[in-house]
């Protein structure tokens, strides 16, 4: 009976197969587009109709990797591939290409083939990618402009039409990807102008270019740039953005300080995530914070200049996170209706919390106000110079300034980077950010338990002192900030990785395995 079940399944199976087997190859290759080169191949083993059919499914992918560095054999298969595709005049939707685009005689072969991929094949989506860092030196075939099937192009590492054009055919197109490219600006602003189709367009560290316009009608959603020194020849030209797109949902900007100046003029009514990395912020820039986003629901600002220069007012009445890394900046504020958003700000601070920070808790305590509406988590990344202070300093000024002036705000997690901290630099460093915050959970990015290397010792050590603290007896409690804790728990998580656990007593773990620390805080509700 059991031997008869298990014919019945396999017949069961078998039949389940042979239906799959049995629909029109068209099908079979659409499901097969769906597999990488190496599981379509596996598929011949199914049954005889799948044997060669993972031959024909149009796409394609190949990658020099895949031969262990063995160059003749590489442009064999990927010679032999095409040529079969191209006697069978089969339809061809991606052709995916990773190698190292150094040597020539792959690139000849690779230059010969791409006007046939491009043309004869129709081949929608192009991908060409890199395997090496060095700059640009393959001559991308000007054919690329003739291809009118193409939707999606990936370039990466070579130069694309560095003579002038004169015109572009591929006005299906909706992806643009440049990286490493080197590419005129003449040869940019055709394309833009003659494919107003194009939603996603990526220039990363692409050479040629000092102004990039993105300006005409378009329908373009997603734009990407990034610039970075280290991989540019021309490192003293300065580049300028100008967005005045109202299609836009997504702007990302990463690039070198004073390097350029991205200006955004218009009104953009779909824009939904904004992330800028290292930009250098102008009057129009912070202008446009004031009114043109209003559906604006992530705001990404990673070590921007401008901050210092100007009084930032920000209009995002839909915005859900907003991230922020760098200096504290001079001025900024929300205008908002969301109920409901999370702040993630990171701040590096080399102030000496010995002495008076007035001036550093200040400008912290009007940032978190800002945000006081918002679920904030808290990072600062601070290094103190002098770890060896054995005597305690004066924390009265630092205290009174802080018990007296400012107003805490309730911090959802503060994260600490620390280095360099004594005891008394530590109590320092806590007393003022106490004064300003009230953290509802406390974790150093380093809090560990039981670690053994120098470094982690050091940040071992800096958990027990900052323990210490926290759980100080009651009758030793001198600082305004000690009067407002009710409880302080510690926990620390399991060994699987899965949750936190409370941990017992008021010592810190220790055991075998390394467990990330943190501090559970209880407050006095802020009248």
């Amino acid at each position: 009976m059991e031997k008869q079940a298990t014919e019945r399944e396999d017949d069961g199976d078998s039949n389940s197969m042979d239906r799959i087997s049995n629909l029109p190859h068209p099908i079979l290759h659409h499901i097969l587009s769906f597999l990488f080169q190496d599981e379509a191949v596996k598929t011949s083993v199914l049954s005889k109709s799948w044997r060669y059919l993972w031959c024909s499914r149009p796409k394609i992918e190949f990658s020099e990797t895949y031969f262990g560095g063995n160059t003749e054999a590489f442009m064999s298969v990927l010679h032999n591939t095409l040529q079969r595709y191209y006697d069978q005049k089969l339809y061809l939707q991606k052709f995916s290409i990773a190698m190292s685009l150094v040597d020539s005689e792959p690139l000849s072969l690779l230059e010969k083939w791409i006007p046939r991929i491009l043309i004869d094949m129709g081949v929608r989506t192009f991908d060409l990618s890199s395997l090496s860092l060095k700059p640009a030196c393959f001559d991308f075939p000007s054919v690329v402009f003739e291809a009118e099937s193409l939707k999606h192009l990936y370039l990466e590492s070579c130069k694309l039409n560095p003579k002038p054009l004169d015109k572009v055919l591929f006005k299906h197109l909706k992806t643009l990807s440049l990286k490493r490219v080197y590419i005129a600006e003449e040869t940019l602003e055709k394309i833009l102008s003659s494919c107003p189709l194009i939603e996603y367009l990526v220039l990363s560290q692409c050479e040629g270019l000092k102004t990039i316009k993105v300006n005409k009608p378009h329908n373009i959603k997603y734009f990407d740039f990034s610039d970075y020194l280290d991989y540019r020849a021309d490192r003293d030209i300065t580049i300028e953005v100008e967005i005045n797109v109202e299609t836009l949902e997504t702007i990302r900007i990463e690039g070198a300080p004073n390097w350029f100046q991205s200006h955004h003029h218009k009104y953009f009514p779909y824009l939904k995530s904004l992330y800028l990395d290292n930009v250098r912020l102008s009057t129009k820039s912070f202008d446009s914070f004031s009114c043109n986003f209003p559906c604006l629901e992530e705001l990404s600002l990673f070590f921007c200049s401008g901050f210092e220069e100007f009084q930032v007012v920000i209009d995002v009445p839909n915005i859900v996170s907003f991230h922020y890394e760098g200096d504290i900046p001079r001025s900024i504020s929300f205008t908002t209706a969301s109920s409901e958003w999370k702040s993630d700000i990171v701040v590096w601070s080399n102030v000496n919390f010995d002495y008076d920070a007035s001036s550093w808790c200040l400008k912290l305590n009007e940032l978190l106000k800002a945000l006081s509406e918002s679920e904030i988590s808290l990072d600062i990344q601070h290094c103190m110079g002098n770890p060896h202070v054995e005597e305690p300093p004066n924390l009265l000024v630092a205290d009174n300034t802080c018990g007296g002036f400012y107003e805490p705000v309730v911090v959802g997690h503060l994260h600490l980077s620390l280095s360099g901290h004594s005891f008394f630099s530590l109590s320092a460093l806590m007393n003022n950010l106490f004064c300003i915050c009230r953290p509802r959970v406390i974790r150093d990015r380093y809090l560990y338990a039981d670690l053994q290397s120098e470094w982690e010792r050091e940040h071992t050590q800096l958990t027990e002192l900052l323990c210490e603290i926290l759980l100080m007896e009651t009758e030793t409690r001198h600082y305004l900030w000690q009067r407002d804790l009710e409880e302080v728990s510690t926990e620390a998580f399991d060994e699987n990785g899965v949750e936190w656990n409370p941990v017992m007593g008021t010592s810190l773990p220790n055991n075998q395995s390394v467990q990330p620390i943190r501090f559970r805080l209880k407050w006095r509700e802020l009248s």
